[in-house]
């Protein structure tokens, strides 16, 4: 089964909790106490998340009385496979792709590597395509199925058919 740790889960709800105050103010630090209730997670299991994700490119850590966390640019341009990699490393489904950090003993002789490559790709542009701001606002990351069947009607409207039968 594919499935993501219980700490990438948390890391993007207290990822989350900073981003709903960004547009306000997105110079504001969040307490890792604040952070922890907002989320509802022991405050141990908040810093150790923190730690991790204050080594990324997203995340600022200030130290002192004052300090706190805070995302360095907005949840649009955080992406889930940003969230993954820093808290999971590499997507990696198989030893033979080549994110792998223990590569395959049978890489050599082995004709589905190529295979598992492809789908590993899928998966990280899957994850690459999805930002914090979507997984925050659900209804913005699929196309409104009636809308989709609206202008798929007008463009058939306006598209004359390929085929025609005479």
């Amino acid at each position: 089964m594919i499935r993501l740790n219980k700490m990438t889960d948390y890391g993007t709800v207290l990822l989350s909790a900073m981003a709903s105050n960004y547009a306000d103010n997105p110079m504001r630090l969040h307490s890792s106490v604040e952070l922890a209730q907002q989320a509802g997670l022991t405050q141990t299991t908040t810093q150790k998340i923190l730690k991790e994700l204050a080594g990324s490119d997203f995340v600022h850590a200030q130290r002192g009385k004052s300090g706190g966390y805070r995302l360095l640019r907005p949840s649009a341009d955080i992406s889930l496979i940003d969230i993954v990699e820093v808290l999971e490393g590499p997507i990696a489904l198989t030893s033979c792709v080549t994110t792998s950090v223990d590569p395959c003993s049978s890489r050599h002789v082995c004709f589905l590597g190529g295979n598992w490559e492809k789908i590993n790709t899928a998966i990280s542009h899957a994850l690459k395509d999805v930002s914090l701001a979507d997984l925050c606002n659900p209804e913005n990351m699929f196309p409104d199925k009636e809308a989709s069947k609206n202008t798929n009607q007008s463009q058939s409207q306006i598209t004359p058919s390929v085929m025609e039968v005479k």
